[in-house]
This record gives C-alpha cells, structure tokens and sequence, in this order.
C-alpha cells in the first residue's frame, strides 16, 4: 500500500478545521444578533399591548359616565379622574385634562401617560354631556 494515501496530510487537516471554526463563528455572531433583534421585538409589543390596554381602560371608564344635561358636569368628570389615578393604570398617568366645546361646556378628557419612555395621549368623549356647567 502506498503511505502518501492512507489519510489526510497536516495541512489539509489544518485547513479544514479553520474554516469550520470561520463558519462556526459567522454563525454564533448571526444568531447573536438575531436574538437581539427578537428580544427587541419583543419589548416593543409588549409596550404596544400595555398602551393598547391602557387607551381601552380610559375609553371604557368615560363612555360609562353619563351626565345628565340638566347637571353640572364637574363632579362626574372629577369622580372619573380620580377613578383613573386610583385604578391599575394610575401609575402610568402624567396628566388628565378636560376638553371643552362650546361655552366651556365640558365634552370629555384628555390623559397623558408613558410607558417605557413613550407618552401618549389619548382623547376620550363623553357618551352624553351637560348643557352648561354652571359650578366651574
């Protein structure tokens, strides 16, 4: 038997354990990166499922108040106010203001809150409103 073709030489062998390790390595810094972009995803939907939730709360918290036209409207808007701040979300809440129509008449709220570094604000009205708010 010949005793150059029993195997393979010290180069060959050499070589082809570099370029494994040159794949292997192009492919540990791939699935690197690929698992920070998912885990970067994946804050971000939580962010956006936790803003969703919290728009739907405020939206469902003021279209359950129903003021009476004939009533002042403050009491009820400071009762939801201080609902939100009080509720789940409460620690979310930046600001809660009043939107005005016509004649200062109250026809719902504006709430500012942040999560996650991101303010957002949302704009609910009111079901039904007072003709005019007399106790402002």
């Amino acid at each position: 038997m010949n005793q150059n073709s029993a195997g393979f030489t010290l180069m060959e062998t050499l070589l082809s354990v570099a370029i494994i390790l040159v794949i292997s390595s192009l492919i540990a810094i791939g699935s690197g990166t690929a698992l920070q972009g998912a885990s970067k995803s994946i804050k971000t939907v939580k962010t956006a499922a936790t803003l969703t939730r919290i728009d739907r709360f405020i939206r469902t918290k003021t279209n359950a108040v129903h003021i009476p036209y004939w009533a002042a409207a403050t009491p009820y808007i400071d009762a939801l106010t201080a609902e939100l701040y009080r509720s789940k979300i409460g620690t979310y809440i930046k600001s809660v203001g009043i939107i005005d129509g016509y004649l200062k008449v109250p026809l719902g709220i504006e709430v500012v809150y942040k999560v996650n570094n991101r303010e957002m604000k949302t704009v609910a009205l009111f079901p039904s409103v007072a003709v005019i708010d007399v106790v402002r």
